[in-house]
């Protein structure tokens, strides 16, 4: 589509084989700015196209509403989860989004929907992750939460903001995963916080490293987290062109970083604080929906029907096996276990990644901060990211260096409300900028002390039933869209077409040449009189064609 509209998909001006291709981007900012020319349709579709790529952004990263994924590949290797699930693979629609950053800007109506979906996974992913008990699932949720956030950022233009959370995101979220890999060796494969408690006593690397992921992920200064999180929240906040919904963003934004700081001191306070649990019996939940062991069995042999089972639960049946099976393993348990730290193998990367977790985010602090302490504009890293952030709507935007390309400057501001972030800092925007950042860790100072109060006193404390249930969107998933779709796909696709339509066609021609040899059959008597009869009439036929057409000829 954007081949279409431009004719081109280069970021950058160049040369290919002597002919100068023009960058989409540019003409991308030439059609804008001249929508007399190119009319309304030209803006359809650019909006259709950033929406569209945006969708393959929000099953890349698992936004709403395509999240189920992510905290189901969490059962894999811890490793994997830290370094792929984490860090690197699922930010790559966060990446795809600010690569094109161009493209979004000239179509407000998509940023628009980036920071609506960014918003609403961060603040959703939030609340059940609070209720998680299961330390991996925490953390998958918290990845979730955070990369809601990236998006919002995404959406009010503040694409140096999201990048730089990806960055700092990485150091800690990778830290705290590879934690609780740690932690999960030290408990002989138990996952379950639960059954947890007391670790720091037992693994005092673990605890020193993952509490400094702690502290950065629930914004604290000074480490990563912090200077991250409150950019985003600031350029949300101060976000133009979508009127008051940017205070409805920054509020959601500000309620989501409350929470993770909630959630993630639940996680340690159970994992490292209070009694030891290890061989205490969990505590009994409200009654469940969800089946027996014995449906679960007849459902996975296909047998739907006999199973009962409400929607055709596998999703949910798919948990409860795992949390029946690590039940069992827990059993086998000796009554004299006692956990230990993890060797220097698994201890020496939560150093490295608690340091770049500690001082990763000075390479980009804003400069309302840095001039307090006079120290000027020292973000390193909103300058590195100068040259592939496009300013669109800025008249007399510089050139960007190095790589041929000029900046987007003909755009219209109509079509540039979420313009990139200015250079020049006014008195104003600095003020605002210190106040909110000074709330944020207020909050986050807030959302620690309510988690450790609430959890330190009562850490098996149930969360409400609809959280547990993680607001039950597997159960709508599998109930209105997996098991409809398995269901006509076996009975209209399978039974039917394929069945029905493609073996019909193909048996049927077999069944119609068998019947006509039956028929030809009938002929085969095996009678003398008949064959002589058949061959008299035959031979009757001959001669009567060749009289028919002697005559012919002779007359």
């Amino acid at each position: 589509m954007i081949f279409t509209l431009t004719g081109s998909l280069s970021f950058y001006d160049k040369v290919v084989d002597g002919t100068q291709v023009q960058s989409s981007l540019n003409l991308l900012s030439q059609m804008t700015a001249d929508p007399f020319t190119f009319g309304a349709l030209f803006a359809g579709g650019l909006t259709s196209a950033a929406i569209l790529l945006f969708i393959g952004a929000t099953g890349k990263s698992a936004q709403i509403p395509l999240l189920t994924w992510l905290p189901d590949a969490m059962a894999g290797p811890t490793p994997v989860s830290a370094l792929i699930h984490a860090a690197t693979m699922v930010t790559a629609g966060v990446y795809l989004v600010v690569r094109c950053n161009g493209l979004f800007q000239n179509a407000p109506t998509a940023m628009f929907i980036v920071a609506i979906i960014g918003a609403a996974t961060a603040i959703f992913a939030a609340t059940i992750g609070l209720a998680q008990n299961d330390i991996k699932k925490v953390l998958a949720y918290s990845t979730v939460s955070q990369l809601g956030y990236m998006f919002l950022a995404c959406g009010v233009g503040a694409f140096t903001a999201a990048i730089f959370h990806v960055m700092t995101h990485a150091f800690f979220k990778a830290l705290l995963f590879l934690g609780s890999g740690s932690v999960i060796h030290g408990m002989h494969h138990e996952q379950d916080m639960r059954r947890m408690g007391n670790l720091k006593k037992y693994m005092p690397i673990t605890f020193a490293t993952m509490l400094t992921g702690w502290l950065a992920i629930a914004g604290i200064i000074p480490f990563a987290g912090f200077f991250s999180k409150d950019e985003i929240l600031y350029k949300t906040f101060a976000a133009e062109g979508i009127g008051n919904w940017a205070t409805v963003l920054w509020v959601v934004g500000i309620v989501t970083a409350v929470l993770t700081a909630v959630y993630m001191t639940r996680m340690m306070v159970m994992t490292f604080w209070g009694a030891e649990r290890f061989h205490d019996e969990l505590p009994v939940l409200e009654s469940s929906t969800e089946p027996s062991r014995a449906e679960e069995n007849a459902y996975a042999l296909g047998d739907a029907a006999d199973a009962k089972m409400p929607h055709g639960d596998a999703h949910a049946l798919a948990h409860q096996a795992e949390d029946e099976e690590d039940d069992d393993e827990h059993h086998h348990l000796p009554r004299d276990f006692k956990p230990h730290e993890s060797p220097w193998t698994m201890t020496v990367p939560l150093i490295v990644l608690a340091i770049l977790s500690t001082v990763g985010g000075l390479v980009g602090i804003p400069y309302a901060l840095s001039s307090i302490v006079g120290a000027g504009d020292v973000n390193v890293f909103e300058h590195t990211l100068e040259p592939v952030i496009a300013k669109v709507g800025v008249k007399h935007a510089p050139e960007f260096s190095n790589i041929k390309v000029e900046s987007s400057e003909k755009a219209v501001d109509e079509n540039a409300a979420h313009a990139a972030e200015p250079t020049e800092h006014s008195a104003a925007e600095i003020s605002t900028e210190r106040l909110l950042a000074l709330l944020s860790l207020a909050l986050a100072i807030g959302g620690i002390t309510i988690g450790w109060f609430i959890f330190q006193k009562e850490p098996l404390k149930q969360m409400p039933k609809i959280l547990r249930d993680k607001w039950r969107i597997d159960e709508f998933y599998n109930g209105y869209i997996v098991n409809p779709i398995t269901n006509l796909s076996r009975t209209g696709l399978w039974q039917g077409f394929d069945l029905g339509v493609i073996d019909g066609i193909v048996n049927g021609i077999g069944h119609s040449v068998a019947a006509l040899g039956g028929v030809v059959r009938q002929v085969q008597v095996g009678f003398v009189r008949s064959y002589a009869a058949f061959m008299l009439f035959g031979a009757l036929i001959v001669i009567g064609y060749f009289i028919y057409y002697g005559l012919k000829l002779v007359s």
